[in-house]
């Protein structure tokens, strides 16, 4: 049992100095593998079978999955709600713009653990919905591990009370 702990701690400090030398990213990549990033379509998304997921829309937008929250609407213009997103999430701590599709106002953004840096992508879609209002579709998912201890729901609902 005592060589057993050994081994684990030699690994660890391994993994720290691999880590500091070469950064989170390629050591996460290392242990777990590379993160993929499929595009993200919510008309056609599935969820995963795992809870490390939260999923946020509007209804008869995502056709092949049961979002945990309907979308809330918001009495600013498409515009304003993006802008409005753009400038509040950004100051979250360890977010990053990934990408952005201007044309369908879709974004892609990475959020990662402070300790180890795990990472997690939240793609959002903003949405018209009628009368000069918004509202938009949120998935955000965690790409390590089966359970997320409810990081990704109460990421998004904290971004979406950021909103208000």
């Amino acid at each position: 049992m005592t060589i057993l702990w050994y081994a684990l701690g030699a690994l660890a400090l391994l993994y720290v100095v691999y880590a500091a030398v070469n950064g989170k990213p390629r050591a996460l990549a290392l242990v777990f593998g590379k993160v993929d990033r499929p595009p993200i379509e919510f008309e056609t998304l599935e969820l995963k079978p795992s809870p490390n997921q939260f999923l946020v829309c509007p209804p008869r937008l995502c056709r092949n999955a049961q979002p945990h929250l309907e979308a809330p609407v918001f009495d600013l213009s498409v515009e304003q709600l993006r802008d409005r997103w753009l400038e509040r999430v950004q100051q979250q701590p360890r977010v990053r713009l990934l990408s952005k599709d201007s044309a369908r106002e879709q974004y892609e953004f990475e959020q990662t653990t402070a300790l180890v840096g795990f990472p997690d992508t939240i793609t959002v879609r903003f949405l018209p919905a009628g009368e000069g209002r918004s509202t938009l579709a949120v998935y955000s998912r965690s790409h390590y591990g089966y359970s997320d201890l409810n990081v990704n729901e109460k990421r998004v609902r904290a971004w979406l009370e950021l909103m208000r």
